[in-house]
């Protein structure tokens, strides 16, 4: 059976006890160190939501405790090779 609204997916970047965790609808899936590897992480769990048709969006807690809300960052499209110029 499929939906036709298939149902959001949450990802979290957190800052918890010492690290950047990073949650896909509420489970821990990854911490890190470093705030730009949780994000990194984040956009590749937002690409595998595009991919599956599913909508996005990413909450944010910085280590100050604010939050921020927003949709997730499109998935950057590589350029494939040029195409080669119609005769």
């Amino acid at each position: 059976m499929r939906a036709a609204n298939p149902t959001a997916m949450q990802i979290m970047v957190a800052w918890r006890d010492n690290k950047w965790v990073v949650e896909r609808n509420a489970l821990k899936v990854a911490a890190y160190a470093y705030r730009v590897h949780a994000i990194d992480h984040a956009r590749a769990l937002a690409a595998e939501a595009q991919a599956s048709g599913l909508e996005c969006y990413l909450l944010i807690r910085e280590q100050d405790g604010r939050w921020s809300e927003r949709p997730c960052p499109r998935s950057r499209q590589r350029p494939g090779p040029p195409h080669a110029a119609a005769r």
